[in-house]
């Protein structure tokens, strides 16, 4: 449906249809790399909470001992830290999550005034009318709808969920997607 919608805008005007799927690769690569990121920070949360969990075992496990030496605020400060430190990853996810967010959507937009602009110039010199204009900025809404699912569904576009585990919920949701329909 996106290659066939995609066919119309080229056909509509060659021009704004290149800088309209600009943001086909550039939102690609922004997802990969946001990935690589999620990825890199989740491994570290789990070394961090493993690292937390062996340390209240071995505690547990030697408190007599820890108790003989007195070594409990040493314990406990080892603790704090450990908790200090998963709580630094949370939030580094949160505001990368943010940080991702709003470059996706920086883009999103710098691409729509640029189509809006380049559009103007060229109805304004009669390369287009104004009801191509209409009916390719409609196009042009279908097409990048088409996009996102396509890159939020891993049964169309595996290679970019193939690293991701089934339950874990994505960082950014498309706007046409439901969560129901991404874990389906």
């Amino acid at each position: 449906m996106a290659l066939v919608v995609g066919a119309f805008m080229m056909g509509l005007a060659p021009g704004l249809a290149l800088l309209a799927l600009l943001e086909v690769p550039l939102g690609i690569a922004t997802h990969r790399i946001q990935s690589a990121r999620k990825q890199a920070l989740q491994r570290s949360m789990m070394e961090a909470s493993a690292r937390t969990a062996s340390g209240v075992q071995e505690s547990v496990a030697a408190i007599e001992t820890i108790r003989i030496f007195s070594a409990e605020e040493e314990e406990e400060q080892q603790h704090r830290w450990n908790l200090a430190e998963e709580l630094r990853l949370k939030k580094q996810m949160e505001l990368e999550l943010a940080f991702f967010t709003l470059v996706q959507r920086v883009l999103q937009l710098t691409i729509r005034v640029l189509v809006l602009f380049r559009s103007h110039q060229q109805l304004r010199d009669g390369y287009i009318t104004a009801g191509a204009l209409v009916t390719f900025l409609l196009y042009q809404d279908t097409v990048g709808s088409h996009v996102q699912v396509i890159l939020w569904n891993p049964r169309v576009c595996p290679s970019i969920h193939a690293s991701a585990h089934s339950g874990v919920t994505p960082f950014l949701l498309p706007r046409c997607c439901s969560m129901a329909s991404m874990t389906s």
